[in-house]
């Protein structure tokens, strides 16, 4: 799987295409009625989806395929405290250069 609850991810194909969601958790009726895995997820904007009878709707809950979202890695969500970063290194890092006028 792609995927595991609590990641964002992005959607890959389809009208959605592009757009970020919340992956909350399995959807074991989609997964077990499709035989592939299914994600309940969240987005900030109404995705494009339809309900349980097939009508299509706009909504910000709905479930997606595994094979259509690719997660965002990064720094984790909760991660709370503040890195501490040596500045004179970050720049030799960052830049490839030696700082020897950096008092």
């Amino acid at each position: 799987m792609n995927c595991k609850p609590g990641d964002l991810a992005y959607i890959v194909d389809g009208e959605n295409a592009g757009h970020i969601v919340e992956v909350l958790q399995v959807d074991l009726i989609w997964s077990q009625i499709e035989k592939l895995p299914y994600w309940e997820v969240r987005s900030f904007v109404p995705l494009s989806c339809s309900d349980a009878w097939g009508r299509p709707r706009m909504a910000t809950e709905c479930s997606l395929e595994d094979s259509r979202l690719r997660p965002i890695s990064g720094v984790p969500v909760d991660d709370e405290e503040p890195a501490v970063v040596n500045m004179p290194e970050a720049f030799q890092l960052a830049l490839g250069i030696e700082m020897r006028a950096w008092v």
